[in-house]
């Protein structure tokens, strides 16, 4: 079978897929991923079929076209980021390698329209992925309502997806969540990279303190935040690692190594190895891994579907949130010195070894195509 994986050109969106790409490539399958060039390298082996704007390249255009904060605007935004500059700028190249490529099933991203567009052109069946939590049912109407009218330009109806691809266990899910599709669960797994030769810093003479990771993501990007952080963690008598920031994230401001090293980009597999604490924006991708890790969590949402997030983990008792950089010394010191929340994130570790395996998640979709 040939399978087209299709993604927003963004790790938090392609990087859950890879389980389920692993799993195909496994089973014999033949693969190709549709998307922006710049996701080759994240692309797991697949051939890289590209077709739509890069991040940089959608904001310029909705700058252009419009004067909304597609970063902040969480009613407009979606709408113009991945309907309206993604189909209005990629569509064309989609239809073609998709067209060119074949496929006997596409797997898309949930808030991706290209792989649907091909799909329903092509009339082959396709199911959504999802990364974050299920959408909110007035934003999934407006973005399909959006995709509907931009499907008819080139003569396409949209089609139903077979299935929702989940990797969200059962308890983070919001009450009465609607799904696009029959759910098929799916065990997140942290990214991990076999080429990657990053080891864990010794921290010689302090190898018994706590470890502490924070990660703003890949997304979000504001050394100020980065920096406060760090000094809400510097009275506290832990070692942390910082990722993926490099030195020059932090400007001319000076660092101890003997308790801080900065890991620049790390599959998070390895760097949730030995880790106490995690200290994120509460991106999709980093709670669920630190949750399959059965790592407690310390969380500043730093918008879009962070504040969501955030929320769902701390009802778990899986995490802490805060409001402000400034108190996350103290959020870490309360997860470090009460077992509570690092009790909470082992029963989601253990709810989610109860999931599906990736390779079990492919035979139930494949399942659905009769």
């Amino acid at each position: 079978m040939r399978i087209l994986f299709s993604s927003t050109p963004a790790f938090g969106h392609l990087l859950p897929m890879l389980p389920l790409s692993a799993a195909a490539r496994r089973a014999g399958h033949e693969l190709a991923l549709l998307s922006h060039p710049s996701m080759a390298s994240s692309a797991a082996g697949m051939p890289l079929l590209p077709a739509g704007p890069d991040l940089p390249e959608t904001l310029e255009d909705i700058a252009r076209r419009t004067s909304i904060d597609a970063m902040r605007d969480l009613a407009a935004g979606p709408v113009e980021f991945f309907v309206e500059s993604r189909l209005g700028l990629g569509a064309q190249d989609a239809l073609a390698a998709a067209t060119a490529f074949s496929p006997d099933l596409v797997v898309a991203d949930q808030v991706d329209y290209l792989g649907p567009l091909a799909a329903a052109a092509l009339g082959v069946p396709w199911a959504a992925h999802g990364a974050a939590l299920p959408l909110d049912p007035r934003l999934a109407v407006a973005l399909d309502q959006a995709a509907a009218a931009r499907f008819a330009e080139y003569g396409v109806t949209p089609t139903a997806p077979v299935a929702y691809v989940d990797p969200w266990p059962d308890s983070l899910l919001p009450d009465a969540c609607v799904l696009p599709a029959e759910r098929i669960t799916v065990r997140p797994e942290p990214h991990s990279d076999d080429s990657s030769t990053w080891s864990r810093p010794r921290f010689a003479g302090r190898e018994d303190r706590p470890l502490v990771l924070v990660t703003l993501g890949t997304i979000a990007d504001d050394p100020g935040v980065l920096a406060t952080i760090l000094d809400s963690l510097a009275s506290l008598d832990v070692n942390v690692v910082a990722a993926p920031h490099t030195a020059t994230d932090l400007g001319d401001r000076r660092i101890d190594p003997t308790r801080l090293h900065l890991a620049g980009f790390v599959p998070m597999s390895r760097l949730l190895e030995g880790v106490d604490v995690v200290v994120s924006s509460a991106g999709a991708g980093t709670v669920l891994s630190a949750l399959s890790a059965a790592r407690p969590m310390v969380l500043l949402p730093m918008g879009l579907d962070k504040p969501v997030n955030a929320a769902r983990a701390a009802a778990a008792g899986a995490a802490v949130v805060v409001d402000a950089a400034h108190q996350i010394g103290d959020a870490v010191a309360q997860v470090l010195a009460d077992r509570t929340v690092a009790d909470g994130a082992a029963a989601v570790a253990q709810e989610i070894t109860g999931m599906n395996s990736a390779d079990d998640t492919l035979g139930h979709l494949l399942k659905r195509l009769g």
